[in-house]
């Protein structure tokens, strides 16, 4: 499960988004979804064929050289959204995600017990809708997108991202799978420093204020591999440079029509050089089909 680093893309839209789960990702894939013309009303972001349109695929899978944005969320509220989709809607009717059930989860946990289990899990085989942010954005020490807003600022970072899109990319109408289940939960100490501990690199990177809870009795599972000092500092102005210097491409496409035309221009070859990649690569006859070709010819001989 590690780095579970997913991409979606579409003709039109000229950026590429690094999904990350309970973070809108559901709104932004719809939207995405909405652009595409074979796209049937009321069609799903999470069905093979909404994934196909969205050409949902691993991020080290090839994908067209264009601007790639995601979100970070307040990382025990994005938590808490995980517990509420993922526990609570499933008592009764059971886990929709099979790795659950393999790390011995039950939908009845109640959110402390969750906690205090998953602190048992290496990071890297846990679920990926409940690992760290960063691991999502954060590939072998390298930072994949190169611009990362708050979910919670989102109302006024999209205009950002839909103005790099090139397009009228909007995300008016919400998916949040968790709307309507917004009462409070109690959080014990315990669980609140066990989770500001396991989450530790996602505020200090993506800026959030960690709470102050020195309660230490849930043991806090530790990835084998953690970022150093050095390196987080090194993502953090990483961060600063990549996010000033989409702005300040927003704010360029935005005031300079001679320009966006230019830029759109090299976007469209981008993408069409993609294309002829993709082209090339399905044109190439697949090992496994010419033996099942071949094996077939010989049962009909026979």
């Amino acid at each position: 499960m590690e780095n579970h680093s997913f991409i979606k893309f579409v003709p039109g839209v000229y950026v590429i988004y690094l999904s990350v789960p309970k973070v809108a990702s559901s709104s932004i894939s719809y939207a995405m979804l909405n652009t595409q013309p074979t796209a049937q009303p009321g069609m799903s972001e999470h069905s093979p064929e909404g994934k196909a349109l969205t050409s949902w695929r691993p991020e080290k899978s090839p994908h067209p050289e264009l601007p790639i944005f995601t979100f970070t969320r307040h990382p025990i509220e994005k938590f808490i959204s995980y517990y509420k989709d993922k526990f609570v809607r499933a008592r009764g009717q059971g886990f929709e995600l099979d790795h659950l059930k393999r790390l011995k989860f039950d939908p009845d946990m109640s959110l402390e017990e969750v906690v205090r289990h998953m602190m048992t899990i290496p990071v890297e085989e846990m679920e990926h809708h409940g690992q760290p942010q960063h691991r999502i954005l954060i590939k072998n020490g390298r930072l994949i997108p190169d611009f990362v807003g708050k979910v919670e600022d989102i109302a006024s970072e999209w205009p950002l991202v839909s103005e790099v899109s090139l397009c009228d990319f909007s995300i008016d109408q919400k998916k949040n799978t968790t709307e309507g289940q917004r009462e409070p939960l109690d959080l014990a100490e315990p669980v609140v420093s066990a989770l500001a501990e396991y989450y530790a690199h996602d505020f200090e990177l993506f800026g959030y204020e960690k709470p102050d809870s020195k309660d230490s009795s849930i043991k806090v599972v530790r990835p084998r591999l953690r970022l150093s000092d050095d390196q987080i500092k090194e993502i953090k102005g990483e961060l600063v440079k990549r996010r000033t210097r989409f702005i300040r491409l927003a704010d360029r496409l935005k005031k300079d029509p001679d320009f966006r035309e230019e830029y759109l221009s090299s976007m469209k070859t981008a993408f069409n050089r993609f294309q002829v990649h993709t082209n090339s690569m399905s044109s190439k006859a697949d090992p496994y089909v010419i033996g099942l070709m071949r094996r077939m010819k010989r049962t009909l001989i026979r």
